[in-house]
């Protein structure tokens, strides 16, 4: 009889375990910025998998909320630089006044239940090297 309970203790320490572990986690999600209902939430539009229904390519929609803790940032090609390869990617802190609308995206996102809170936004500029001060950009 007490091994028949300490198997059930076990069983369900493990599954409370299991459980923990997919709650609350951490997954990146990219795409472009398909409407903003104010500067606390946004639509993303995801293409990914690639998937395509009836001849079209299948874009998911998800909404997701921003915070006072979310962070910003872009990450452009950069000029000549001593020391570094001209056309390195180069990470730039931004603010939040520096996303727009169609912005390709790469948002860290905290999933609380079926809420997507943005942790990190990464915006992508894949054009020519550009300067890497702060204050020429945008």
């Amino acid at each position: 009889m007490r091994e028949r309970h300490l198997c059930s203790a076990i069983v369900v320490i493990l599954l409370g375990l299991s459980a923990s572990a997919g709650a609350g986690e951490t997954m990146k999600h990219s795409g472009s910025i398909f409407a903003a209902d104010d500067a606390t939430m946004f639509v993303l539009a995801e293409v990914g998998p690639w998937q395509t229904r009836n001849g079209a390519t299948v874009v998911t929609y998800r909404t997701i909320t921003v915070t006072s803790e979310t962070q910003f940032a872009i990450v452009a090609r950069r000029d000549e630089a001593a020391g570094a390869f001209t056309g390195d990617f180069v990470e730039i802190p931004l603010g939040p006044d520096g996303i727009y609308l169609n912005d390709y995206v790469t948002i860290d996102c905290f999933h609380e239940g079926r809420r997507l809170i943005a942790l990190k936004i990464t915006v992508t500029e894949v054009l020519p090297a550009i300067e890497t001060e702060i204050g020429t950009l945008r």
